[in-house]
């Protein structure tokens, strides 16, 4: 062997390479096979610690399988127990990423639908993580089927809102297949379910009121909608827009109105919420009684609600002199 090597140092320097490599990949092996359990471990302890923070009470959990059915940001679903084996609740991990990093978000949601608790497993975002954190609590005792946060979301990372917004929908759509429920539109109720918006090409758009549309149920006509917008101030001479959406059945009465979220530019959280229970006012009336409702004499006003509430009466009013 020795002969061999003089005769050929290449075949030397190659066998004692194999050699090292060979001893460093049995090091390597022996070092990963003592570590990962206890990374593993680690990570197991901190999901636990997590699921005790947003789910209180908690004694025990199951996992439940994630299968392809639910969004690719799901990370893990678990049901929470108490000491007496009652079900406390599900428990989500979420992940996602943008340009400015990633965030993990575990959320426990209860049994009446409402979210309990909720905290960031992990946040590498560069802008504003406070300001992050804090929009996330808002959400903590909404709905999970009607994501509204309880105050004026915090702005200075749009990017990082925005993901947080869309981990809340997956996890909104996770819980509906977790628990076999489908999140169900109100107005199924009224109008049943499977109802279509059918665009009436023949109304003629005013200045605050851009659209109508009838409400089918198969071929037959439960009802119609209108769509109206305007702009006004909301908050220290800022000027933005809304969309309303107006809903009546069949006998001409009010069965909603709703501010979408995407097109609503105002003060949202706890202001929004506000106005949002004083349109709840007008359901069950005709057009013959909005006017009487939008002058009538209620100043429950929250304050910062009510440059946008004097918008929504002026878009009322403009619906009746422009069409009703």
């Amino acid at each position: 062997m020795k002969k061999l090597f003089e005769k050929n140092p290449m075949f030397h320097y190659t066998f004692v390479l194999a050699v090292v490599s060979i001893a460093c990949g049995i090091v390597i092996g022996g070092v990963h096979a003592i570590t990962n359990p206890i990374i593993q471990d680690n990570l197991l302890a901190a999901k636990v610690e997590s699921y005790e923070q947003v789910l209180k009470g908690i004694d025990d959990f199951e996992e439940i399988k994630v299968t392809d059915e639910y969004p690719s940001s799901v990370q893990s679903i678990a049901k929470g127990f108490a000491a007496n084996d009652d079900v406390l609740g599900y428990i989500y991990e979420v992940y996602g990423t943008n340009s400015y990093g990633n965030m993990t978000v575990v959320v426990s949601v209860g049994l009446d639908g409402k979210i309990l608790g909720a905290q960031f497993l992990t946040i590498e975002q560069t802008l504003n993580v406070p300001g992050t954190r804090t929009n996330l609590s808002y959400y903590v005792g909404s709905n999970i089927a009607d994501l509204q946060p309880s105050a004026d979301l915090i702005s200075g990372a749009t990017g990082s809102l925005s993901t947080l917004q869309g981990l809340l929908g997956d996890l909104a759509n996770a819980h509906s297949i977790a628990v076999g429920e489908v999140i169900l539109d109100p107005l199924d109720e009224v109008y049943g379910t499977g109802y279509t918006l059918e665009v009436d090409n023949t109304f003629v758009a005013t200045a605050h009121v851009t659209s109508r549309s009838n409400v089918l149920q198969g071929s037959e006509t439960v009802g119609y909608v209108f769509s109206l917008t305007g702009s006004g101030e909301y908050q220290d001479g800022v000027t933005d827009s809304i969309v309303m959406d107006i809903y009546f059945n069949s006998n001409d009465e009010i069965v909603e109105i709703r501010l979408p979220e995407d097109t609503y530019n105002h003060s949202s959280g706890g202001f929004k919420n506000k106005n949002i229970a004083y349109l709840e006012e007008f359901i069950g009336l005709t057009k013959e009684d909005i006017s009487a409702t939008v002058n009538g004499d209620n100043q429950d006003i929250t304050a910062g609600a009510s440059n946008t509430r004097a918008l929504i009466d002026e878009l009322l009013l403009a619906f009746l002199s422009e069409v009703a």
